[in-house]
């Protein structure tokens, strides 16, 4: 039995309905004493330990109650509680009085409590306790789990949910009930999309289309493969795979047992206005109550966490493409790189730049293979499989196009609150993109095929990993994500370690990511202890804290997936061709050569119907319901991205990634990391992120260390491969996983069965460690451990020296935006001070609002400006931004100038304290573009040039990740010759070696500049309206191109923000004592 207590406060007249018509008006049952469900002990939470959280906008994603629309412009009257609290939290760190002090810090319990502005760290933070004393409980539910066992759900000022269960089974179900209340609709919507099958849900329009392209070109699996796949996971992690299993189903059945409740007179009041507006369905089935979720859903999201989050990789193409721009003599049969081609090359990889910071102390050239090769001119090995200049065509993954009678489109709708205003409105939502930094060249894209004529066919990327990337980052996420840092023992007033941690994963309503504490006490070894968030609805919290530890990742994006080129058949014996002479959407030859035998490729057709919703109209999609159809073809190494020619023979290109089909294989860490039965130290928290197999900074902390590695499932590849260009996919360089493959391999898979995964672990304890055969041992991935610099500081940058950046990462360069962060805890390490948790916090929140440019650009231009003569005006400028950067941490920190560069409004006035600055660097850099690095500048219009020319701060908030004035830092230190700089080989300033050429280059982008603004006369009007800023053309004041915007999935928005380059999730803990006591 189930005992629900309504917990959103309605207005009056919403209340009396619901009490009235629908003769419901629970009151909670739950014990009134404060005693835990299953009885026992509980966990042990000494209060020394400090652990804040935050997670805008609020931890309820449901917009039920709702006062207000969501048309732009439309008055919200009222939000649902808990709705839109910590947006204020979370974006009033601008305002923070410096220095910011930690010692008398008592965390708001709710948003009545915080203060705007403040100089108590805590402020800006809500506590995150394991568990919540009823009488501190603002609502609480207790509900019975299917094994009979109780579980109450206990939420706290901020709607944060405690689930505590008598047992493990009981708290996973009450963790999947609190989640789906929640964040029903987002979870409803994101299992679609995880399928690469968004248009099923929110009907056709080229945003679903394009989600349903990008999300199917990295995995396109059938729902027998998906079952497959978890099938498969309990297996291979032997005694622990029936407890992951058992934890997805309790937590699926918790979720449902929600969506029931919502069928019921008391949940009514609760259903999310989604399904009667954005999600409403013009003919067809209703999309309200959704179907129950399955074990297969959870699946379907590890995939989408794992695409747009945790790939690395495969960028060969790229690599490829760019050098034969560079030259087009390189094409099929070549065998050796020209010197200049290779060098500029050479120039813009920065595989491995001896001057771009890293995050461990230590070097590890252990990758496979240990280096890639700097010399040019660069004799090619024997597996690079170079393809016909110009003859790559992307495979068409997908068509849509009319296959369902025209169904008529009313004018208004009588169940929607919307009518045609309100369609046309929808239009103007944040559903829609925004533009990113930065695109790329596409390869070249097939005419339609006779046979698909009538349809709009759609082609995978020869990258399907960057493809998805670019997509997600314009409808807002990052294209990198997250950042840390944490100070050593060594470092801290307490003798303790801090840490300052989360995922940047941008903003959305409702958040992709939710938050929870979970405990559980059934008295076994595996009871659970957890606070934090899971992502898109995963069963586990997989980003927190524990008992007495706490834990954070970044995307690493290290290289785990290849480029492989085979030589196209028939197994017929029939002359091999790339066409599609039937139009079936397949190429004519039905396989591929493997070891000079033909081996069938596999196919599969899916198809799909998109039915009209209010949100396919909004988003531009047609009036009539469309047929969808998706051409699934693989090798045996994985997904087809397109076709070519070598030496005019047809080839096939598909992606080999390491964890396709194997996306739960990650499971083990977090069904462990924080059961109770077992203490937590570095080494086990290591052990078990060996299993992690999606490529990712880890960061951990307790009471006496700080550590540090990166997971990933990294092949350990053939002699005479590439690592950066495409290789043959013949049997003759295959990874070592490959190299034994089952006589019988080929003859059981294909055509119509598809190929496996072989990736499979080795268990080596019975506590989750386990190791991959052919993969990269554990002791070959980057660690660390209590540094010697005492501090650790990750930004999405390379995790140490030696450790090669993926095949087409070009943004490891000179500079990286985790300078932002280490530079400053540098600065204090040098002052000589200890750390407080609000020096932590300080630090992270100065990075969060500077200007990466500002920072580590703007000295040397000053520097080589300052080198000569100046006009009058040229000086006032440079004493401008001068002051600019004086105005930073060093002023809190040791009294000093410097480390400045912020686009921050501390007064909260609605103007950039230093906006002239501000507006003058943007149109500055506009101009060094073309003055400083016109190679770039050519080259761009033919190809990538491996890295986009600024990620701008605009709505997703995340920034700085790349940007061509990582090249320009090297670039004017060889033109200032700094004591110990690097040098590229082919990339010059101004396109000369001449230093006084590149400081002209300097002064006359400055110049055009000044003009742009309209000269310094016109100062005090330079707000950022004279330039373009990649938010929109018309955007307004700089301070609103760059504010955070949430992108809506929701029908109620949320207000903008001041502009923030930090987690969407964060925590700050500082951790004294172990569970112990000690």
């Amino acid at each position: 039995m189930m005992n629900h207590h309504v917990r959103r406060r309605l207005p009056v007249l919403s209340l009396v309905l619901a009490c009235g018509l629908l003769t419901a008006c629970g009151r909670s049952s739950a014990p009134a004493t404060g005693a835990p469900p299953g009885g026992g002990p509980p966990p042990v939470a000494d209060a020394a330990n400090v652990f804040l959280s935050i997670l805008p906008p609020g931890s309820n994603g449901n917009s039920a109650g709702a006062v207000g629309g969501p048309l732009p412009g439309q008055p919200q009257l009222a939000y649902p509680d808990n709705y839109r609290d910590q947006l204020d939290l979370y974006g009033d760190l601008a305002y923070a009085r410096s220095p910011l002090r930690a010692d008398r810090c008592a965390p708001p319990a709710d948003i009545g409590a915080h203060q705007k502005s403040s100089d108590q760290a805590c402020n800006y933070f809500k506590q995150a306790g394991l568990e919540l004393p009823e009488a501190e409980a603002v609502s609480s539910l207790s509900l019975t789990a299917p094994n009979g066992k109780p579980v109450t759900i206990r939420r706290d000022g901020w709607g944060v949910p405690y689930v505590d269960g008598a047992d493990r089974q009981a708290a996973q179900f009450g963790l999947g009930y609190a989640a789906a209340a929640d964040r029903l609709w987002l979870f409803d919507v994101l299992r679609a999309a995880g399928r690469g099958r968004a248009s099923e849900k929110l009907g056709p329009s080229p945003t679903t289309y394009d989600l349903d392209l990008e999300f199917g070109s990295a995995s396109a699996y059938g729902e027998d493969e998906i079952r497959g796949i978890v099938d498969k996971a309990v297996a291979k992690l032997g005694p622990l795979g029936p407890l992951f299993l058992q934890d997805t189903e309790s937590f699926v059945a918790g979720m449902n047992a929600y969506i029931d409740y919502l069928q019921t007179p008391a949940g009514l009041s609760q259903l999310p206005l989604e399904y009667t507006t954005l999600g409403l369905r013009l003919g067809g089935e209703p999309l309200f109550p959704p179907a129950d979720f399955t074990v297969n859903d959870i699946v379907a999201n590890a995939v989408l966490i794992q695409s747009a989050l945790g790939l690395g990789g495969g960028g060969e193409a790229r690599n490829l493409q760019l050098l034969q721009a560079l030259d087009p003599s390189i094409t099929g049969g070549t065998t050796r790189l020209p010197e200049a081609a290779c060098k500029l090359w050479r120039d813009l990889r920065h595989a491995n730049a001896p001057d771009t910071p890293v995050t461990a102390s230590g070097t590890f050239a252990t990758q496979s293979p240990p280096s890639v090769d700097e010399s040019c001119p660069q004799t090619l090995p024997p597996g690079t499989a170079i393809w016909d200049v110009g003859s790559f065509v992307g495979h068409s993954l997908q068509s849509h196009g009319p296959g369902l009678p025209t169904l008529p489109l009313p004018l208004a709708v009588p169940e929607a609150p919307l009518g045609v205003e309100g369609l046309r409105g929808l239009g103007r939502l944040n559903l829609l993109p925004r533009a990113p930094a930065d695109r790329l060249a596409e390869l070249t894209r097939p005419p339609l095929r006779p046979g698909l004529a009538h349809l709009v066919a759609q082609q995978a990327s020869a990258d399907p990993g960057l493809s998805l990337k670019r997509l997600l980052n314009r409808h807002g996420l990052p294209m990198t994500s997250s950042n840390w840092i944490a100070a050593a023992g060594s470092q801290t007033e307490s003798g303790h370690p801090i840490l300052v941690a989360g995922p940047q994963t941008s903003y959305f309503m409702p958040q992709l990511l939710w938050e929870a504490a979970v405990v559980s006490r059934g008295g076994t070894p595996y009871e659970l202890a957890a606070r934090g968030i899971s992502t898109v609805n995963l069963p586990y919290i997989v980003i927190g804290r524990g008992l007495d530890f706490a834990w954070s990742p970044t995307s690493a994006g290290s290289d785990f997936t290849d480029l492989r080129v085979s030589k196209l058949c028939n197994t017929s014996g029939a002359p091999a061709s790339r066409g599609d002479a039937d139009g079936d959407g397949y190429p004519d030859s039905d396989g591929y050569l493997y070891k000079g035998r033909c081996v069938r490729l596999y196919k599969r057709l899916d198809t799909w119907t998109a039915n009209l919703t209010v949100a396919s109209l909004a988003l531009g999609g047609p009036q009539n319901p469309e047929t969808v159809r998706r051409y699934v073809l693989r090798t045996h190494y994985g997904p087809v991205v397109g076709t070519a020619t070598v030496q005019g023979e047809p080839v096939v290109v598909s992606s080999q990634r390491s964890t396709f089909l194997a996306d739960v294989d990650t499971a083990a860490p977090f069904a462990l990391l924080t059961t109770t039965g077992m203490a937590m130290d570095h080494t086990r928290f290591k052990k078990l992120f060996n299993s992690m197999t999606a490529t990712f900074n880890w960061l951990y902390a307790d009471s006496k260390d700080i550590a540090y590695i990166q997971s990933g499932l990294y092949p350990q590849r053939a002699a005479g491969v590439h690592p950066e260009l495409p290789n043959w996919g013949d049997g003759n360089y295959e990874w070592v996983a490959d190299q034994n493959l089952p006589d019988d391999f080929f003859s059981r898979y294909g055509g119509e069965v598809p190929y496996p995964s072989r990736a499979r672990p080795t268990a080596m304890d019975d506590q989750g460690y386990y190791e991959w055969p052919g993969f990269l041992p554990l002791s070959a991935h980057i660690q660390d451990l209590n540094p010697p610099q005492g501090y650790l500081a990750n930004w999405n940058n390379s995790g140490a020296a030696g450790w090669w950046a993926a095949d087409a990462n070009g943004t490891y360069g000179p500079t990286h935006r985790v300078s932002m962060l280490s530079d400053r805890l540098a600065a204090f390490r040098a002052s000589g001070r200890k750390h407080t948790l609000a020096t932590m916090v300080e630090v992270m929140a100065d990075a969060a609002y500077t200007d990466h440019r500002g920072q580590t650009l703007l000295p040397l231009l000053i520097e080589l400006a300052r080198a000569g003569t100046l006009s009058e005006d040229q000086q006032t400028v440079l004493a401008l931004m001068q002051d600019w950067l004086d105005d930073g941490s060093r002023q809190w920190i040791d009294n000093g100038k410097g480390l400045g560069g912020y686009r921050r409004d501390r007064d909260a006035d609605g103007v950039y304290d230093h906006r002239a600055a501000v507006v003058f660097m943007d149109a500055w850099y506009l101009r060094l573009m073309q003055t400083l690095t016109p190679q770039l500048e050519t080259l761009s219009t033919k190809a990538g040039v491996l890295t986009g020319r600024l990620d701008a701060p605009r709505a997703q908030g995340s920034a700085f990740q790349e940007g061509w004035y990582q090249h320009m830092r090297r670039l004017l230190q060889t033109a200032l010759d700094t004591p110990g700089h690097a040098s590229y080989r082919a990339l010059q300033c101004a396109g000369s070696e001449d230093p006084a050429l590149c400081r002209a280059a300097v002064l006359s982008a400055l110049n055009q500049a000044l003009t742009d603004l309209g000269g310094l006369a016109n100062q005090a009007a330079w707000d950022g309206t004279q330039l373009v800023y990649p938010k929109a053309a018309d955007c307004g004041v700089v301070e609103d191109c760059d504010a955070v915007e949430h992108t809506s999935f929701a029908y109620q928005p949320v207000p903008a923000i001041h502009w923030i380059n930090r987690p969407t999730f964060q925590q700050a803990a500082e951790i004294v004592r172990d569970r112990n006591g000690r």
